[in-house]
């Protein structure tokens, strides 16, 4: 059975747990406003050398900032979370908040778990003010299209702070009102 709660600081660690292991065939890139998939060959295999870490002390700041952070436990193991930033982010014309995490373990995928926590991260999105939230998405296919699924869309003009940390990602957006 699957238990949700709202996460802490003393759960940081445990984003580590969640299983991002993927086969990637495909990536988009943005060329003139249009995306334009590409085919890749890529077998993530858990998380890259010191990028959970790095998450964590992201993490730890957007909590202190009075950032949302939400898991799913199986057992003790987390196997999933969303997490939404209370920063805000000016873009659109709205004032928007970032969803800066969503990751579900890769035995947990396909089941409407992400589309269920993205669901709860607008919710808290709206609780927060925002008018929308803001995606800055891997490229990868099964994730720009995740997004796509749940009514995102492709921003004008992409944050320039969050350009700068992933130049590569796809900015994404979703009004809440």
């Amino acid at each position: 059975m699957l238990i949700e709660r709202e996460l802490s600081e003393h759960d940081l660690p445990l984003l580590a747990q969640i299983d991002r292991s993927e086969r990637v065939e495909a990536n988009y890139r943005l060329e003139n406003g249009a995306l334009i998939l590409y085919p890749v060959h890529v077998d993530m295999r858990g998380w890259p050398e010191g990028e959970a870490e790095e998450n964590a002390w992201v993490l730890e700041k957007c909590l202190r900032r009075g950032g949302w952070l939400y898991g799913v436990f199986d057992g003790q193991a987390l196997v999933a979370a969303v997490v939404v930033d209370n920063r805000v982010i000016h873009n659109q014309g709205l004032s928007m908040r970032q969803l800066t995490f969503l990751h579900i373990s890769r035995d947990y995928r396909g089941q409407g778990l992400g589309a269920k926590l993205f669901a709860l991260a607008c919710e808290q999105g709206r609780r927060f003010g925002a008018e929308a939230l803001y995606v800055s998405a891997t490229e990868s296919r099964n994730t720009v299209e995740f997004y796509q699924r749940q009514g995102c869309r492709l921003v004008d003009q992409p944050d320039p702070e969050l350009f700068a940390l992933e130049p590569r990602d796809i900015h994404l957006y979703l009004p809440l009102t």
